[in-house]
């Protein structure tokens, strides 16, 4: 990720202003935190009453600095779980019924201007339980886009049809500019689940996810796992300019106030400026991670257990340290939690990959 900012982290008693890959199926090591993948679903021409246009609610003021302020009133307050309508419903809607639940290209935020790049947002489901609220921002005002079942098309016994309105999406994902013809089809990046986020590489594929925060990763006790509770979408007026996303993260723990420069270029850029507020004191706190999946590879192998040669979307670390050196740390899946450090100054840059790509190895 380019250009990632340092964050400000301050407690907030101190005077002013951080792929559902399906476990059922794969159970691969978590290295950091568990992948999200955004799960397109199989249309249907289900007969239902469509929605004609997205419905918003009311507008009010918005800026960067009103989001901090929220997140610094939000950290000195005990943490509340985010409502969720229809929550009986969402627990049924599983992994197939999910996949078969999508999104009208037609009623997309900016499908037809006057933003350069389309919106298009994720159902709910029993892997995307917690629901998030996405606002559109215009000339300093908000207005909540607000969750209607008609704006997704899905066979007649869908649990979803029994959604109640105001439900809230499970997550968003940006689309290439409209003004080319494959745009409904094709998309740059995604948010979706907790705070995970993720875009597509030089070759238009979806590499790893990236997290806004990591609480407590590969400690004695539990994760915690902040979510971006919020989001307020900027369209960008042309493809030279960046897409502005803010977001507003909640957790037990910690809240924070962000903002997203999105840059589509041969790849794709983001600038991220975030401030935090911590609630308790933290054993851990992972700036800019980074999020792969690994069972085995070339090495330590137990021929027993797979028939593939290697399992993994990464095989290693590829680090630039702050003096200039290269530096590779191959992945490996030991059989208890492991964490392993590397110390340095102004690092230039670091990553998963995904190094061995032969089968045949």
């Amino acid at each position: 990720m380019s250009g990632v900012r340092s964050p400000k982290i301050k407690n907030p008693n101190e005077e002013s202003p951080l792929s559902a890959v399906d476990r059922r199926r794969r159970r691969f090591l978590q290295c950091l935190v568990l992948a999200c993948v955004g799960i397109a679903g199989l249309g249907t021409d289900a007969a239902q009453a469509a929605a004609k246009h997205l419905e918003f609610g009311p507008a009010r003021a918005f800026s960067f600095d009103r989001l901090i302020q929220t997140a610094r009133d939000n950290a000195a307050k005990p943490y509340q779980e985010p409502p969720r309508p229809g929550a009986e419903v969402v627990a049924k809607i599983d992994y197939d019924e999910h996949g078969q639940i999508r999104y009208r290209p037609e009623l997309a935020l900016d499908a037809n201007g006057p933003g350069a790049y389309p919106v298009t947002f994720f159902h709910l489901g029993k892997w995307f339980q917690q629901p998030m609220r996405a606002y559109a921002v215009d000339q300093g005002k908000a207005r909540e886009i607000r969750y209607r079942r008609d704006y997704f098309s899905m066979p007649k016994d869908n649990p979803a049809q029994h959604m109640p309105d105001d439900a809230g999406f499970a997550g968003f994902r940006l689309h290439e500019s409209r003004l080319r013809d494959d745009w409904r089809t094709q998309d740059w990046v995604a948010f979706l689940g907790a705070s995970y986020f993720r875009t597509i590489g030089a070759l238009g594929q979806y590499g790893l996810s990236a997290r806004g925060i990591a609480l407590d990763t590969a400690v004695a006790g539990p994760e915690e796992f902040p979510m971006f509770r919020e989001f307020y979408l900027e369209p960008a007026a042309s493809t030279e300019e960046p897409m502005r996303i803010y977001a507003l993260l909640d957790g037990p723990g910690i809240t924070g106030a962000y903002r997203f420069d999105l840059y589509r270029k041969t790849g794709v850029v983001i600038e991220v400026d975030c401030r935090l507020f911590l609630r308790r004191d933290v054993m851990r706190l992972g700036i800019a991670p980074l999020t792969s999946m690994f069972w085995f590879g070339e090495h330590g192998r137990d021929r027993d257990l797979d028939w593939r040669p290697e399992v993994h979307d990464s095989d290693g670390l590829a680090m630039w340290n702050g003096a200039g050196e290269r530096i590779w740390r191959p992945l490996r899946n030991p059989p208890y939690p492991t964490a392993v450090s590397f110390s340095d100054f102004n690092p230039r840059g670091f990553g998963f990959m995904q190094r061995d790509r032969n089968f045949d190895h």
